[in-house]
């Protein structure tokens, strides 16, 4: 499997892993949450069903005080004395309590007997218990109780609230116990406050109800005293539903999540892959014979960025090795071709010379034929010219066989550069330019560096010359802690089909050029530990010097050539 869909499948797998651990946590403290605030609504609700518990008990104790004070109970607390009563006494208590908004009401007489009812008119003269206790509770509070009332099935017990007030008319005293029930009206009140269903249950059954039961319900209970329970469901719906549609909304997220995990796992990975799989492409070109290659590092960071660097640089120093093994081979061919040439050519030199010498004199000293003479002549002298220029050639191949090693010392590169091109003054409409950097200290050998910048300013020279001249800019700088020696001219550049094979030795594009002048400034520059390169007109190549350890030590590297215009001319190291 390749690294990118490795690291894709990593972000993947991170990202399913972050979902499966992170969502059921979220949900479940989310939902915690949505319990915690359901619970404090319901609790909020509560405190309202105690506001209105409360203010049911204000009602029942001011109308009871209002009742105690009124004109009315004290004319049937009066006549009450009368026996037998009057009939209004007997019916007084259902007049007295519907205008004041109770459900319950009883007259009893200071022994608990029953002098009037509201809510159980039949009870008359009999003893009421239940709502006689009520008159010894001290404080006289509004109580619940359990109150005796007519159905079709006969006497039920309803819960209720109420309180007693005592009306004394001389020696006799009477008690009015009065409140309201916990009926069907009281319920409905108090569903539509909550919005709950409300229940009342005594403790053998269901009093009365109201509401619909909801989804889902939250319970609570009030109890009133012993006598009865109201109990409030709550709807849970909203929970439910708050929960459904965060769920929604968390497997949204998450699907969401894990789509941009997988595009960016493809991204980063992408990214991340590149160099690795520009470095394996790179080494795999290698590995089939194209050396140099170079990966680039502008997208890489961190460790892998060094990596590239560090691969391109042994790119580099195996290309140089290459070059450099592959130029020995050359060169090792054409030394021997050179002392083979010197050989066989060399000797015969001498005695043709003599021979062509002696028959020139001996025609120049007797008669003889004009024509003959006149032939001889023209063709010795073309033999004559002829055996210069060979002998010109194997001078020059001598040489090159015979470069000695270079003696190395160290050399301030430009004092020589300057003190060279200050041989030089203008002429034929050449002219030089010097720019010189100070402080470039090399390790070379002086002579055979001067005569590579003699041959490379010639070169520029000659590409200049055909055209009227132009100038011949040197220049000397560092670039990178290296050194670079530059020399560049307006001509017309080199013929493209030279520029492969432009160092070596015979390949010349000038007619009378022997070709062996770049190669021998190419093999200085390799024993210098340099290189020797050439550009085009437009298309600057890559400036590598010699890189310094430090001041006076040997500085070592590659040098490029020009990036003006040039025949044949070319950096020294």
């Amino acid at each position: 499997m390749r690294l990118r869909w490795t690291i894709a499948l990593a972000f993947v797998a991170l990202a399913l892993l972050q979902v499966a651990v992170v969502v059921p946590l979220a949900l479940r403290n989310l939902s915690r949450l949505l319990t915690a605030q359901q619970e404090a609504r319901v609790d909020q609700m509560m405190v309202a069903v105690e506001a209105e518990s409360q203010r049911l008990r204000d009602d029942v104790r001011a109308a009871m005080d209002e009742l105690a004070q009124s004109q009315a109970l004290e004319d049937v607390a009066k006549d009450a004395a009368r026996v037998p009563p009057p009939a209004h006494v007997t019916t007084a208590a259902q007049a007295l309590m519907k205008p004041r908004g109770l459900d319950v009401l009883a007259l009893l007489d200071d022994e608990g007997r029953t002098l009037s009812s509201g809510h159980l008119p039949a009870r008359l003269g009999e003893p009421d218990d239940p709502l006689f206790a009520v008159t010894r509770v001290n404080g006289r509070p509004v109580v619940p109780r359990a109150v005796e009332l007519s159905s079709a099935g006969g006497l039920v017990e309803a819960p209720a609230l109420v309180t007693a007030r005592a009306i004394d008319y001389g020696d006799r005293r009477v008690w009015a116990v009065g409140g309201v029930l916990l009926d069907e009206a009281r319920a409905r009140s108090l569903a539509r406050l909550t919005g709950a269903r409300v229940e009342v249950h005594t403790t053998e059954r269901l009093v009365t109800a109201a509401g619909e039961l909801p989804r889902a319900p939250l319970r609570r209970s009030v109890p009133i005293g012993n006598v009865a329970e109201v109990r409030l469901f709550f709807s849970g719906a909203d929970l439910i539903a708050t929960r459904a549609e965060v769920l929604r909304a968390f497997v949204a997220l998450a699907a969401l999540g894990l789509l941009l995990a997988i595009a960016a796992g493809f991204v980063i990975s992408r990214r991340v892959t590149r160099p690795v799989e520009a470095l394996t492409e790179a080494a795999n070109q290698i590995a089939s014979g194209t050396p140099g290659v170079k990966v680039p590092a502008a997208n890489a960071t961190g460790e892998l960025k060094t990596l590239i660097e560090t691969f391109n640089r042994m790119t580099d120093d195996l290309k140089s090795a290459t070059d450099k093994l592959v130029a020995s081979e050359r060169i090792a061919a054409w030394q021997e071709v050179a002392r083979r040439l010197a050989h066989e050519i060399k000797n015969p030199l001498t005695p043709i010379r003599m021979s062509l010498e002696t028959l020139l004199a001996a025609s120049q000293r007797g008669p003889a034929d004009e024509r003959f003479m006149r032939l001889f002549s023209e063709s010795a002298a073309a033999v004559l010219e002829e055996v210069d220029r060979l002998k010109r050639i194997v001078d020059e191949f001598s040489q090159f066989a015979r470069l000695p090693r270079p003696v190395l010392a160290p050399l301030s590169l430009s004092e020589l550069t300057q003190q060279v091109m200050a041989l030089y003054a203008p002429h034929g409409g050449i002219t030089y330019v010097v720019e010189l950097s100070q402080g470039l200290e090399v390790l070379g050998d002086r002579d055979q560096l001067t005569q590579v910048l003699v041959n490379l300013v010639k070169n520029a020279e000659e590409a200049m010359a055909p055209n009227g001249g132009g100038p011949v800019t040197v220049r000397t700088f560092a670039e990178g802690g290296e050194a670079v020696l530059e020399v560049s001219d307006r001509g017309p550049g080199i013929p493209a089909e030279l520029k492969a094979r432009l160092f070596e030795p015979y390949v010349t594009s000038k007619p009378q050029g022997t070709g062996l002048g770049l190669a021998i400034a190419q093999r200085i520059a390799q024993e210098h530990d340099g290189r020797l390169a050439a550009g085009s007109p437009g298309r600057p190549s890559k400036r590598r010097g010699w890189s310094a350890d430090e001041a006076f030590r040997p500085l070592r590297g590659r040098a490029a050539g020009p990036r003006t215009p040039s025949a044949c001319p070319a950096t020294p190291p």
